[in-house]
């Protein structure tokens, strides 16, 4: 539901590092290359790519993102799985990856062309997304600033109080 302004160049599929290769084993006749771990700038996952169709999908396993201000790993079977929304696609059901990931994904890598429209649709329905993002910033390693900067998006300046006091009033 959040409007943006080009669209994807391909279909990103986030999964564990085993549900990957499990993944990875149904999709081989798609295949156009082998899975391979990737470090590049702030990420770093086992990536292959396959195409299907008309469309290219990349398999994103172990997907991590480390900055100076974060280290964000993406659980998707025990935390970001069961809080995706199913929409459907050319009779397609899907589950998309939920806003709270894309907008901390999107704020870590200084997208603010994507983390203002997500951060809005955040705040208008802030008791469906704010549970997922608290467990987000608990089970991740954030700065005081960015954990600060989240809260000025969302129009919380609470936010962060229990982030902090989890942390010994760390910054």
């Amino acid at each position: 539901g959040v409007s943006l302004a080009a669209a994807p160049r391909d279909i990103d599929v986030y999964a564990d590092l085993a549900t990957a290769a499990r993944l990875h084993e149904r999709l081989q006749p798609f295949a156009t290359d082998q899975p391979r771990h990737d470090r590049s700038g702030l990420y770093s996952s086992q990536l292959s790519h396959y195409r299907i169709g008309e469309s290219t999908v990349e398999l994103v396993g172990g997907f991590e993102v480390r900055t100076a201000r974060a280290l964000y790993r993406t659980e998707v079977d025990l935390i970001l799985a069961p809080a995706a929304q199913r929409v459907t696609l050319r009779d397609t059901a899907l589950s998309v990856m939920p806003l709270a990931h894309e907008l901390v994904f999107n704020l870590l890598r200084e997208r603010p062309d994507r983390y203002l429209a997500i951060a809005a649709m955040i705040r208008r329905e802030p008791e469906r997304h704010m549970p997922l993002l608290d467990e987000l910033l608990k089970r991740n390693e954030w700065s005081a600033e960015l954990v600060g900067r989240l809260a000025e998006l969302l129009d919380r300046p609470l936010l962060s109080r229990p982030w902090r006091e989890h942390r010994g009033g760390e910054a």
